[in-house]
C-alpha cells in the first residue's frame, strides 16, 4: 500500500490504518487548529471532524438498536461490524496512489462515509412532525405490539387509515377502526371515545414491554405500541 502517512509525517503500522486509530491519534487530540492549511493541520481538522461525525453516528446507531427486538439487534450488529470494516477498506483505497495528499483523501473519505452512515441510520427512526404539517403516514403504517397481548396494525384505506386493534384481553376490546391523520397524530374513534396515536418513546408509556424502545406509538400514559 502506497499510503504513507496518517500521523505527523511518519508511517503508521498496518494496525493503525483504521478510522478509529486516526481519530484517537494523540497528535490530533484537542481542538482543531484555527486554520487547516498544512498537511498536518488538515489531518488534525479531519480527525476532529471525524470524531464529531463518529459520535453522531454512534448515537443514531444506539437509537435504532433501542427500537428493535433481540433478533433484529443481532442483525444490526452484524451489519454495523461489516460497515466498519468497509469504511476502512474502501477509504484506504483512496490513498493507494500515494502523493502528499493521500492521507488527506483517506481522512476526508472517513469523514464523509461516517456522516452518510449517520444519516442512513437516522432515516430508520420514526419521522417527526413539523410545524409545516402533520406527521407523515410512514410514522404510523405497519405492525405494532404493546405487550400483554395488545397489538395494532395500521394500513392505508383510501384517503385514510384502517386500524386493527386489540387493546386489551377482554372480548370487547378488539376491533377495526377508521383513522384520520391530523397535526396531533392518528385520530380514531374507539368505543365512543376519540383517541389519538402519536409517535413517541416507549418510556412514556407505563408498560414494561415498551421500556427503552424508540419507534413507538403512544395513545395514553397506559397504552402504547412499538414497531415489530
Amino acid at each position: 500500500m502506497a499510503l504513507a502517512t496518517l500521523g505527523l509525517g511518519l508511517p503508521l503500522s498496518a494496525a493503525a490504518h483504521t478510522a478509529g486509530a486516526f481519530m484517537k491519534n494523540p497528535a490530533f487530540s484537542g481542538a482543531p487548529p484555527q486554520q487547516c492549511v498544512s498537511t498536518v493541520e488538515m489531518q488534525h481538522c479531519a480527525a476532529h471532524e471525524l470524531r464529531v461525525a463518529d459520535a453522531e453516528m454512534s448515537q443514531r446507531y444506539a437509537e435504532v438498536r433501542a427500537s428493535l427486538g433481540a433478533a433484529a439487534q443481532k442483525k444490526l450488529l452484524t451489519e454495523q461490524r461489516g460497515w466498519l470494516k468497509s469504511r476502512d477498506r474502501d477509504c484506504l483505497a483512496q490513498g493507494r496512489d500515494g502523493g502528499s495528499m493521500a492521507s488527506i483523501a483517506v481522512a476526508r473519505c472517513w469523514v464523509e462515509v461516517t456522516k452518510e452512515r449517520a444519516a442512513s441510520l437516522e432515516a430508520r427512526l420514526a419521522p417527526k412532525a413539523t410545524a409545516e404539517g402533520p406527521w407523515p403516514a410512514a410514522a404510523f403504517l405497519g405492525r405494532w405490539r404493546g405487550g400483554e397481548g395488545t397489538v395494532m396494525k395500521i394500513s392505508r384505506k383510501g384517503e385514510g387509515f384502517s386500524i386493527e386493534n386489540q387493546w386489551g384481553l377482554d372480548a370487547g376490546m378488539r376491533g377495526t377502526f377508521a383513522g384520520t391523520l391530523t397535526a396531533a397524530g392518528l385520530r380514531f374513534e374507539r368505543g365512543g371515545v376519540v383517541e389519538t396515536a402519536r409517535p413517541g418513546p416507549g418510556d412514556s408509556v407505563n408498560r414494561s414491554a415498551l421500556r427503552g424502545k424508540r419507534d413507538c406509538l403512544v395513545v395514553s400514559q397506559d397504552e402504547g405500541y412499538c414497531r415489530y
